[in-house]
C-alpha cells in the first residue's frame, strides 16, 4: 500500500485506521485489477445468457449509493434490461412495492460485512417469495452471509469477493465503497471508456496524487456549521455519499445535506447560511456540466465565493482540481475519495476518534439487531379460464403451476348478446367461488377479436361488433383479456406444451374449421388486426386445383376457395364426395382408409398434400421453428410423421423444414391458453 510523503503529512490523522484505508485504495485496485478481470470475463457472458428485464442494485446507506451511480448510468444504454436502484432497507419494509412475478430480474447485493440486518433480510425475503431471482453479491467479508452460496432454486448466483483489506476497519465505509463500484462497473458497462483494466490503473495514478496532496490542501478549508454536496445523474449518488462521510465522522457535529444541481434550488438552497460549505461534484459531460457551473456562480453570487467550492478539473476553472477520467460514473469515486479526506480533517479537528466517532454510542459499524418480520406468503395464485364455445362454456381452473384443478361446463346462451354475458359471468363467478386466490381470467372465443378495439367478429354468437371483454370486465369488476380460441390453443403448446423450447411455434388447429395462432419467445403475435394464424382463408393454390380438378367453394369468411373447404374436417368430407362420390364423416374415411379402402386412402394422400401446401404458405410468411397439430383431425394415427415426411417434397430447396408435434395438451389447450392468457395480462400490466 502507498505511504504519504513528510511533506503531505497531516500530524495525527495517520494514527486513524480510516486515514490509512483512504490512502490504500489506489494500491488495491491496482493489485485487484488483474483478478478483477478474470471475474469480469466470467461474470459478462452469464449477465448475456441469462437475460434479465430487471436489475436491482441493492444495499444500505453508503452501498444504497452505490446502486444509485450505476443505475443512472447504466440505463443509458440501449437494451431490454432496466437498472435499479433498490435500497434494502426500502426492499425489506415494503417488498411489494418491487417484488414483480414473472419478471427476470437480477438481485445485486452490496455489503461490506455483508451480514447487516437489511442484508439478512433480503436474502431471507428472496428465499421465500423470489427464488427464482438470480443474485450477484458484492462482498468485502469472506466470512459474510454475502459470501455463502444460496440454497437450491430456480435461480442462478455468482458472487464477487474483494481483497480483505476492503473490509474498513474503521467505521465508515471508504476503500470498500469505491471497490465495490468500480468491481459492479466492469462487469456490467456495455461500453466503457476504455479496457477496464487500464481505466483502474488511470483512477489509481490520479487518486494517488489527489491523497497525496488533499490532507495537506483540504485542511487550509475552515470548518463548517453546515456542508451540501450537488451533483447530477451519477454523481448524484456520489453526492449521497459525501454527504454521508461527513455527517458519520463528525457525529452529526456538521450537518449535511445533498441534492441534484437543478433540484437545489427548489427549497433545499434554505439550508445555506454565512457558515455553509457547497461543494458542486463537477460533471465531465459539458452539457451537465453547463448547469454545475451556474449552480456555482449562483451561490457565489448569493452567499460569497467562500461559500462555494468547485470539484473538477482545474482547467475547468474547479476550486479543487479533480480530473476527469472516463465518464461521470468511474470518475465518481474521484470525486467522494475527496470527501472522505475532508470527512477525516473535520472529525479530527472536532475532537471524534475518527475510527469510531459515536464511541458507543447511538450508531454502530454493521446495523445489527433489527427485528425482521417475514412477508406472508399469499395462498398460492389460481387462474381461471373460460373457453366459449357454439354450444358448451366451459369453465377450467388452474393452479398456478398450470395444472388443471376442476372444470364445469354450461349451455350457451345465444338469444341475445346480454345472456351470453350473463352466462359467461356465471361460470367466472364459479370459478371466484372455486378458487381460494383467484389471481386472473382469461377468455377464448371462436372469432376474430380486434387487438386495438376489443371488438369481436363471430359466425356463430351473438357478439359480433361487441367489445366482449370490456363487457365483462365491467360485469365482474375486473380486467379480463379475451382472445380466439385457436391462438389461445397455440399460446398453451408454446408454453409448458408441444412447442416448449422452440422460439417460434404456429399451433395449427384441424377441426370444423382451420386456424391457428403464432407464439414468438412464448408470447401471441397479435399483430395489428388480430389476425395472425388465420390460415385457413388462405386461398388454395390454383395448380393443385386444378391438378385434383377441385370445385371452388364458398367460405364462411365471404371467400372462396379458402383452405378451410378443403383441409377441415368438413372439407375432408367434401374431398370424398368429389373423388368417390361417398358422404362419410372424417372419422369414418380415416377408419376405411386404415381398413385398406383404396378410394379413401387416396383421400386422406390428397387431403395431406394440400396440408402440405399450407404449412409451406405458413413457413412463407411465419417461419415457425416447430408447428403443433390440435384439432380433430390431429388424431389420426402418425400424422405429424406423415406430415414431416410428404412436406420434404413441398419445401424450398435448401430451406429447413420445422418440427411437427401433436397438441401435449389436447383439448385441455383451448382453456389452458386462456389461463396463461389471464397470467400473462396479469403480470404485464395490460387488460
Amino acid at each position: 500500500m502507498t505511504s504519504q510523503s513528510a511533506s503531505t503529512a497531516i500530524p495525527g490523522l495517520d494514527r486513524w485506521d480510516t486515514t490509512r484505508e483512504i490512502r490504500q485504495q489506489p494500491a488495491v485496485w491496482r493489485a485487484f485489477a488483474s483478478e478483477l478481470a478474470g471475474i469480469v470475463a466470467e461474470i459478462r457472458p452469464w449477465l448475456v445468457s441469462r437475460a434479465h428485464d430487471e436489475v436491482w442494485f441493492c444495499g444500505a446507506g453508503t452501498s444504497a449509493f452505490i446502486g444509485e451511480t450505476l443505475a443512472s448510468y447504466l440505463n443509458r444504454a440501449a437494451g431490454p434490461a432496466r437498472f435499479r436502484a433498490v435500497p434494502t432497507t426500502d426492499l425489506v419494509s415494503s417488498p411489494l412495492s418491487f417484488l414483480r412475478p414473472g419478471a427476470r430480474t437480477l438481485v445485486v447485493s452490496f455489503g461490506r460485512s455483508g451480514n447487516s440486518s437489511e442484508t439478512l433480510g433480503t436474502l431471507r425475503l428472496l428465499d421465500a417469495h423470489a427464488p427464482e431471482a438470480d443474485r450477484l453479491h458484492i462482498t468485502c467479508n469472506a466470512e459474510s452471509a454475502l459470501a455463502r452460496p444460496m440454497g437450491p432454486g430456480p435461480g442462478e448466483q455468482r458472487t464477487i469477493l474483494l481483497p480483505p483489506e476492503t473490509n474498513d476497519r474503521g467505521f465508515a465505509m471508504t476503500s470498500s465503497y469505491t471497490t465495490m463500484l468500480l468491481s459492479a462497473l466492469a462487469c456490467f458497462d456495455p461500453a466503457p471508456p476504455d479496457e477496464p483494466t487500464a481505466l483502474l490503473a488511470r483512477l489509481a495514478d490520479v487518486a494517488e496524487g489527489l491523497i497525496g496532496r488533499g490532507f495537506a490542501d483540504l485542511a487550509r478549508l475552515a470548518t463548517p456549521e453546515r456542508v451540501v454536496f450537488l451533483g447530477s445523474g451519477p454523481l448524484i449518488g456520489s453526492a449521497r455519499e459525501c454527504a454521508l462521510k461527513v455527517l458519520e465522522l463528525t457525529a452529526g457535529g456538521i450537518a449535511t445535506s445533498w441534492d441534484s444541481t437543478l433540484g437545489f434550488r427548489h427549497g433545499p438552497k434554505a439550508v445555506v447560511n454565512k457558515n455553509t460549505l457547497v461543494f458542486v461534484l463537477q460533471s465531465a459531460d459539458p452539457f451537465t456540466q453547463a448547469y454545475d457551473i451556474d449552480l456555482a456562480r449562483e451561490i457565489a453570487v448569493q452567499f460569497g465565493p467562500q461559500a462555494i467550492v468547485r470539484l473538477g478539473p482545474a482547467t475547468g476553472g474547479a476550486d479543487i482540481d479533480v480530473p476527469a477520467i472516463g465518464n461521470d460514473a468511474w470518475g465518481s469515486v474521484l470525486h467522494v475519495i475527496v470527501a472522505q479526506m475532508l470527512a477525516v480533517i473535520w472529525s479530527d479537528r472536532l475532537g471524534f476518534a475518527v475510527d469510531d466517532p459515536f464511541a458507543g454510542r447511538n450508531l454502530t459499524r454493521v446495523v445489527a439487531g433489527v427485528t425482521l418480520y417475514d412477508l406472508p406468503k399469499p395462498a398460492p395464485a389460481a387462474y381461471g379460464a373460460i373457453d366459449v364455445g357454439g354450444s358448451k362454456i366451459e369453465a377450467a381452473l388452474f393452479g398456478d403451476d398450470l395444472q388443471p384443478i376442476e372444470k364445469r361446463r354450461i349451455d350457451t346462451r345465444k338469444d341475445s348478446y346480454d345472456d351470453l354475458v350473463a352466462a359467461i359471468a356465471e361460470q367466472a363467478g364459479w370459478l371466484e367461488a372455486k378458487a381460494g386466490n383467484l389471481a386472473a381470467i382469461g377468455i377464448g372465443l371462436p372469432g376474430l377479436i380486434d387487438a386495438a378495439t376489443g371488438l369481436s367478429v363471430t359466425s356463430n354468437l351473438p357478439a359480433t361488433g361487441r367489445s366482449l371483454g370490456a363487457d365483462v370486465s365491467a360485469c365482474l369488476g375486473r380486467r379480463v383479456p379475451v382472445e380466439n380460441d385457436c391462438k389461445c390453443f397455440a399460446l398453451s403448446e408454446a408454453n409448458g406444451g408441444a412447442g416448449e423450447g422452440h422460439r417460434t411455434v404456429f399451433g395449427l388447429i384441424l377441426g370444423t374449421g382451420v386456424g391457428g395462432g403464432v407464439c414468438v419467445d412464448g408470447r401471441l403475435v397479435k399483430g395489428l388486426n388480430g389476425l395472425p394464424g388465420e390460415v385457413g382463408h388462405f386461398g388454395l393454390p390454383a395448380e393443385r386445383v386444378a391438378t385434383y380438378g377441385l370445385p371452388l367453394v364458398a367460405c364462411g369468411c365471404g371467400r372462396t376457395g379458402c383452405y378451410e373447404t378443403y383441409v377441415s374436417g368438413p372439407g375432408l368430407t367434401r374431398l370424398a364426395q368429389h373423388v368417390a362420390a361417398r358422404q362419410l364423416r372424417a372419422e369414418e374415411i380415416v377408419e376405411a382408409a386404415a381398413g385398406g379402402d383404396a378410394a379413401m386412402r387416396s383421400v386422406l394422400d390428397i387431403w395431406l398434400d394440400l396440408l402440405c401446401e399450407l404449412v409451406h404458405t405458413i413457413q412463407l410468411t411465419i417461419d415457425a421453428d416447430c408447428v403443433v397439430l390440435g384439432g380433430g383431425l390431429s388424431r389420426m394415427a402418425g400424422l405429424a410423421d406423415d406430415l414431416a415426411a410428404a412436406f420434404e417434397a413441398h419445401k424450398l430447396t435448401g430451406v429447413r423444414s420445422p418440427v411437427f408435434r401433436i397438441a401435449l395438451h389436447g383439448d385441455a389447450s383451448g382453456t389452458r391458453g386462456a389461463a396463461i392468457l389471464a397470467r400473462q395480462s396479469l403480470r404485464e400490466g395490460r387488460p
